[in-house]
């Protein structure tokens, strides 16, 4: 499940995911956040990742070919997330964005909304 949500006039995008990720949803979000790089230029993004399960192939696959130039027109982004091999993979990030990408715990909710909002 994705969970978008975004504050009128700010460029900031909070992104929960938990359980596995569908294409559909994947889809609907990445169309979410190309009207929001549209309307705000450069966009800041708070991804917060919990009982991540995993994605379907067809998702990964959109996120390759969709996501990645999206990310790319991100300034910043904080990941919050309880696993620690997704905190272990943050430097991977380098590959499709350079956006200032910074990791945190789930008990570190509230310094990643101020990391980003900084």
């Amino acid at each position: 499940m994705i969970q978008y949500q975004t504050t009128p006039d700010s460029p900031v995008v909070e992104i929960s995911v938990e359980g596995k990720i569908t294409d559909h949803e994947l889809r609907e979000t990445i169309e979410r956040m190309r009207s929001d790089l549209e309307l705000n230029g450069k966009t800041r993004v708070l991804e917060r990742i919990e009982h991540f399960s995993g994605i379907e192939p067809k998702a990964l696959w959109t996120d390759m070919t969709l996501g990645v130039p999206l990310a790319r027109k991100i300034t910043r982004a904080a990941v919050v997330a309880d696993a620690g091999w997704i905190h272990a993979s943050m430097h991977l990030a380098r590959f499709f964005t350079k956006a200032e990408v910074k990791a945190f715990h789930v008990n570190e909710l509230e310094q990643a909304r101020a990391w980003i909002n900084a």
